[in-house]
C-alpha cells in the first residue's frame, strides 16, 4: 500500500510563495507608476496657467506614455491575479501588506481624480480663451490692410477656401 504524498499542495504552496512577491512588486509599479502620472499632471497645470503651448503638448505626451504603461500593468496584474486565484486555497497572503498598499492606492487615486478635474477645468478654461481671441482676430481682420491680408494664409485671414 502506498502513503498518499502532498506533492500537490506542495506545488500550489511553492506557485503560491512565489506569486505573492510578484504581485505585490506589480501592485508597488502600478503605485509608483500612478504617483509619477500625478505628478505629471501638476507640472501641466502649471504649463496650462502660464499658456505654455511646448509644455503642455510635451506633458500630454509624456502622459499619454504614463498611461500606455499602466495600462500595460493593469493587463499584467489582472493575468496575476487570475494565476493566484486558480493556483491557490483561500489564503490571500500577508493581510497587512495588502491593507497598506490599498489605502495607499485610494490615497492616490483621490488625488489623481482630484488632478485631472483641475487639468480638466483649466483646459476648458484656454479653450474658451482661445475661443475668443479667434472672435477677436476674426471681427478685426478686415481692418487689415489688402496687403497684409494677402500674405496671410486664407485660414487665418478669415477668407474661406
Amino acid at each position: 500500500m502506498t502513503e498518499p504524498t502532498n506533492a500537490g499542495s506542495i506545488d500550489v504552496m511553492n506557485n503560491l510563495s512565489t506569486s505573492l512577491p510578484d504581485m505585490a512588486t506589480l501592485l508597488e509599479q502600478r503605485l509608483a507608476l500612478v504617483g509619477t502620472l500625478a505628478e505629471s499632471l501638476e507640472t501641466s497645470r502649471c504649463a496650462l496657467g502660464r499658456n505654455d503651448a511646448e509644455a503642455i503638448a510635451r506633458g500630454a505626451a509624456h502622459q499619454a506614455e504614463l498611461c500606455r504603461q499602466w495600462s500595460q500593468l493593469e493587463e499584467q496584474l489582472r493575468a496575476e491575479s487570475l494565476r493566484i486565484k486558480s493556483s491557490s486555497p483561500s489564503d490571500s497572503g500577508p493581510a497587512q501588506k495588502s491593507a497598506e498598499l490599498a489605502a495607499k492606492w485610494e490615497a492616490l487615486s483621490a488625488r489623481l481624480r482630484y488632478l485631472t478635474r483641475v487639468h480638466w477645468s483649466l483646459l476648458r478654461h484656454m479653450q474658451r480663451s482661445m475661443g475668443v481671441l479667434n472672435g477677436i482676430i476674426y471681427r478685426a481682420s478686415p481692418t487689415y490692410s489688402a496687403a497684409i491680408a494677402a500674405k496671410m494664409p486664407p485660414s487665418s485671414a478669415g477668407m474661406e477656401v
